[in-house]
């Protein structure tokens, strides 16, 4: 048995695929507002101190942010390519 999906289903699935993966990357900001919640300048504390680990680690977390908006835009594309538009909600006709 085939699994046989038209370009209207193929480009469904993929608008889903890319809001998750908008939406997982504005979660990745969360870690670094709490950690801002403890102040903006934490140059003061000793290097070890878990507040400055946290913040860079919140920090480490959002770098790749612009790689997983570059695979965003190329699903967009992939549903331009497929039904014409780039369905950036997937719930949208």
């Amino acid at each position: 048995m085939k699994l046989q999906l038209s370009n209207t289903q193929a480009s469904h699935v993929v608008a889903w695929f890319a809001f998750l993966l908008l939406v997982l990357a504005i979660l990745k900001f969360l870690p670094l507002v709490y950690s801002l919640t403890n102040g903006w300048d934490l140059g003061h504390l000793p290097a070890d101190d878990p507040l400055r680990l946290q913040r860079a680690w919140a920090l480490d977390l959002i770098s790749d942010t612009g790689y997983l908006l570059l695979v965003w835009f190329i699903l967009g594309t992939i549903n331009y390519r497929l039904v014409g538009r780039y369905r950036w909600l997937p719930w949208g006709k």
